[in-house]
């Protein structure tokens, strides 16, 4: 491969992460693979030939800009792609949900990502080339019951993506941001998904349907996690499904994922329209 390119991927140990790394590696890409407790959650990944790096997303910016550093020195030329795709499930009614286990996703969801990207902005935007990638979800446009610290993370993030994108658009037009929302996939993102305590006994049936629930998603999955991957693989390149197309900034995957998404707006469409006129209502009346 003539110019390989240079990608961080965060969340490597298994499911997406994993897949990128293998991927890009065949690929003849460069690869910073990182995860909490590299060197043992990794190990996995050695024989690719992808760099390991250390990396807890929810560690101090201080220690978040050190580890930035270190990893933009790894490869000539610094990093071309990053893949912000650490995160995880966390379920529980917001009657349940205490402010510190919101506070914990949002660090991992939200904040992670984030204070990533400001780590290595300052030297992405003066090579003014290269993407920011984010790994949304399908949770980050529509609601599930039990779900509010999931899709609150993922709200929050592409609220903030969205902006950043505007941002850069001014000051690094040649840096693409992208997020990409996938619906289920069979990575294993449903079996490992943290559920909050049982704090109030009038959500216990709640718990148990909610749980029961999840727990058919397992293996059940309609979406293929290889295919994911290559896509995505292809959005940042600009080869395969995304030749000579120009890449929006959100790219819904899977049919499960993209129904609800588009589901979603037609609703609100039809809001829109039923209430305009109300809407319109409230603005100043100006003077003829």
């Amino acid at each position: 491969m003539a110019n390989p390119q240079t990608w961080l991927i965060t969340g490597c140990s298994s499911g997406f992460g994993e897949l990128f790394v293998r991927q890009l590696r065949a690929l003849g890409d460069n690869v910073i693979a990182t995860g909490r407790n590299a060197p043992s959650k990794l190990a996995h990944l050695v024989d690719t030939g992808a760099k390991i790096l250390d990396l807890d997303v929810t560690a101090p910016v201080a220690e978040i800009e050190a580890k930035m550093a270190e990893a933009w020195n790894i490869y000539p030329g610094g990093i071309d792609v990053v893949v912000n795709n650490a995160g995880y499930i966390l379920s529980g009614a917001v009657e349940e949900l205490t402010a510190q286990e919101l506070r914990d996703i949002f660090d991992t969801n939200f904040h992670g990502p984030l204070n990533i990207t400001r780590a290595l902005l300052p030297k992405l935007r003066a090579k003014n080339k290269g993407t920011l990638l984010y790994i949304s979800s399908q949770a980050g446009w529509h609601a599930d019951p039990g779900a509010a610290g999931y899709c609150g993370s993922k709200f929050a993030l592409e609220g903030a993506v969205e902006c950043l994108s505007q941002e850069l658009a001014m000051f690094a037009p040649g840096l693409k941001v992208l997020i990409v929302e996938p619906g289920y996939f069979r990575t294993q993102a449903f079996a490992k998904i943290n559920h909050v305590p049982p704090r109030v006994p009038d959500y216990a049936q709640f718990n148990t349907a909610v749980r029961a629930v999840e727990a058919g998603i397992v293996g059940n999955e309609p979406g293929d996690a290889e295919k994911a991957v290559s896509i995505m693989v292809d959005l940042v390149k600009g080869t395969g499904v995304a030749q000579g197309k120009d890449i929006p900034l959100r790219v819904p995957l899977g049919s499960d994922g993209w129904g609800r998404i588009r589901a979603k707006c037609e609703n609100m469409i039809k809001i829109c329209d039923e209430w305009e006129e109300v809407a319109k209502s409230t603005d100043i009346v100006k003077p003829e």
